[in-house]
This record gives C-alpha cells, sequence and structure tokens, in this order.
C-alpha cells in the first residue's frame, strides 16, 4: 500500500508528516523508502530510529531493528529518521541498502523534540501516540517489544498515523547572505551541525565549537570552549570564497573572542606524503550543490573534497586527531576519494597504494586550540 509520494531530488516539494495526535507532533520532510518487511496497516507499535550516515553505531543498530521487524511485521512499525540531507542519505542506501522504512527530518525539529544528542537513539509510541519507551535503539529487546504488544489494544495504519502536508520547497524563500561574513545567532539547546554549500554561499549552523572545528577542519577534541561561550549560530559566508583567508578565525574575531593555541600529546594519526598519487575530480561526480562526502559504516567517498576535508571527516569516524603535512597547497587542493577506514591495515593500505598517504597511528603531538573571551 502506497502512503506518500516520492520527492524528486530537484526538492520541488517538501513533504511534512504529522503524528496525528494532541500538540504532540512529529515532523519530517519525505520518507525515501517504506519498509520491505513490515506492513503499514493496523499495527500497535512505532519505532523512530534516530541515525545519521557518519554514525558507525547506527549501522549495526538498523540491523539489531532489522531484525526485530521481521520478528514483528504485523504489528510493529520501524521508520529510520535522518537529519541529513537526502540525497545524501539515498547515495548512502545504494551502498548499504536497509529494509527498514527511511525518513528524513528537515528542519531537525523532531531530533529537538526529543532531545537527540546522542547517536543512535530511538523513541517507541502505541497507536494512540503515547510515548512508551526511549532510549538507544540497539537497548530496544525482543522480550520489551513482545511486553508492550501484549499491553495495548489499540491499532492504527501509518498513513492514519502520520498526516501527509504539503507545503512549497523553502529554498524559494531562502536568505542569501549580502555581506562577505554574516553571523545569526540561533536558540540555546542543542544543535547538530549543519552544512550547506552551494554557489551562492557557504552557511555553516550548530554550536560554535562544531562551527569552528568544520570551518578549520579540526577535530572536536582539538578545540576547547569556555564554559558559556558555546552558544549556536548559523554562520554565512558569501560566496566566493577567499581560499587564502583563514574563516575560522574571522568568525572568532567577529564575535570578539581569542584563542590559545596549545600541545597535546595522545593517540592520533599521522598522515605522511613523500610521493603524493592524488586522483583528480573525475573520478567522483555527484552533481551540482550536492553531499561532498558518504561516509557508510567501513568506506569513506569525497568530491571534490581537500586532503584537510578528508581528515577532518576521517578523525570523527575513528575518534582521534588526524595530522596532515603542513603544506596549505597540498592540503587544499580538491580531489575524489574512495578509501576503507574501518580496518587500520586495510586503510593504509588504500591510502598508500592509491593516493601515496602514509598514514602511522602511534602517540603524536597535535594542537588545541582554547576560544575565550578576549582579555580587556
Amino acid at each position: 500500500m502506497k502512503f506518500f509520494n516520492k520527492k524528486l531530488l530537484s526538492f520541488v516539494v517538501i513533504v511534512f508528516l504529522v503524528l496525528g495526535y494532541g500538540n504532540s507532533q512529529i515532523k519530517v520532510s519525505e520518507f525515501l523508502q517504506e519498509s520491505k518487511i513490515a506492513s503499514p496497516d493496523n499495527n500497535k507499535l512505532y519505532f523512530v530510529d534516530f541515525w545519521a550516515t557518519w554514525c558507525v553505531p547506527c549501522i549495526a543498530a538498523k540491523e539489531h531493528l532489522k531484525v526485530l521487524q521481521s520478528q514483528f511485521p504485523d504489528d510493529f512499525y520501524v521508520v529510520s529518521l535522518s537529519s541529513e540531507n537526502p540525497i545524501k542519505v539515498e547515495k548512502f542506501l545504494k551502498k548499504k541498502p536497509n529494509d527498514l522504512a527511511v525518513a528524513i527530518d528537515y528542519n531537525k525539529e523532531t531530533f529537538g523534540k526529543y532531545n537527540v544528542n546522542v547517536l543512535p537513539a530511538g523513541v517507541l509510541f502505541n497507536a494512540n501516540g503515547k510515548v512508551l519507551w526511549e532510549g538507544g535503539a540497539p537497548d530496544l529487546k525482543k522480550e520489551m517489544v513482545a511486553k508492550f504488544l501484549r499491553q495495548q489494544t489499540a491499532r492504527t495504519s501509518l498513513s492514519s498515523f502520520f498526516n501527509i502536508i504539503r507545503v512549497e520547497d523553502e529554498t524559494s524563500n531562502e536568505y542569501i547572505p549580502t555581506k562577505a561574513m554574516e553571523v545569526k545567532p540561533l536558540a540555546s539547546g542543542f544543535e547538530e551541525l549543519s552544512v550547506v554549500d552551494n554557489d551562492n554561499y557557504l552557511k555553516v549552523s550548530g554550536s560554535l565549537k562544531a562551527v569552528l572545528g568544520y570551518l578549520a577542519k579540526i577535530y572536536k577534541n582539538q578545540i576547547v570552549i569556555a564554559d558559556g561561550l558555546d552558544s549556536n549560530y548559523a554562520v554565512y559566508f558569501k560566496k566566493p570564497l577567499n581560499t587564502n583567508e583563514n574563516i575560522a578565525f574571522k568568525l572568532i574575531t567577529e564575535l570578539n573572542l581569542g584563542v590559545d593555541r596549545k600541545f597535546n600529546e595522545g593517540e592520533g594519526i599521522s598522515f605522511t606524503v613523500d610521493t603524493p598519487k592524488f586522483w583528480d575530480t573525475n573520478q567522483i561526480d555527484w552533481g551540482k550543490n550536492n553531499a561532498k562526502y558518504l561516509i557508510g559504516d567501513a568506506q569513506i567517498q569525497g568530491d571534490n573534497v581537500s586532503l584537510k576535508d578528508i581528515a577532518y571527516q576521517l578523525a570523527y569516524v575513528l575518534d582521534m586527531p588526524v595530522i596532515v603535512p603542513d603544506d596549505s597547497g597540498m592540503s587544499l587542493t580538491l580531489h575524489d576519494w574512495d578509501f576503507h577506514y574501518k580496518f587500520f591495515q586495510l586503510m593504509q593500505t588504500d591510502l598508500e597504494d592509491n593516493y601515496g598517504i602514509r598514514a602511522e597511528k602511534k602517540i603524536i603531538s597535535y594542537p588545541v586550540y582554547y576560544i575565550q573571551k578576549k582579555a580587556p
């Protein structure tokens, strides 16, 4: 049974699905796919699985949820919800097919509503929309689902449980900056990093720590924000960008903050490039204004991104600093990438054979940037 119209990649229409009870609503922009296991008719329980393509534990959680879904196909329905660009998620699903229903949280309202700041996470509802359980998705066990099913009598179909509301694509009224850099404070609370990079501007929004990490391509543990300063911002940079300008430092200066660099020692990965064999930019083409990265549970791909960009993404998936050669020309030029990262020896082989990068995991010295109020 079809209950939604799949939106084309042009994003002409944005769809919001609203949970139909009281004032408590779940909003998503679109369903990318229906469940290939469960029936959308007359379920007692609905489970929202919060995930992201970059979240390695989320992939294992999905395998667990797939098993649960297959054990209760007529009473229990899982919807995996990501707040990422739908094109990025669709490309990920082509690489890593998933039998669960998959949806997008366009405005991140659902992530914020349920205070999702650790992934994987999930919320279990009954047919009347009451929250029965919240927690890490892998912690939802078969016995728990069976117990909740025994306690419930009401049933509802997926098409009744969600109310589909169509609105115009917000990009038609999208704000375009007029200055080289514009900073807009956002509401307090958890704010996941969001990046919009198109022909007109670069927009980075989230906590100050997340925004600075992205702009400087620095791992999160290399940035320390003084108490009370890690507010949320949306920062716009008008295109074309000045490639010689340190835009992270420009933001720090705009906010009237100071930065103090120190060095720590700890486990990390060091890149050495004696004879680079970097790919050109013709190996991967995901089109204009699309996602630049595809991060699966074992593979990283990049379309027209620099060595510094790739090191930044790798640092997050491996949860440790990655230090690249101190050569701005080599580290900032754009290339295509496709390499394994889950098993270190395979990653070493991929990087050295395909790109001429020697990767070593060892105790390294790495910079840590302390952001604080400027001294009067």
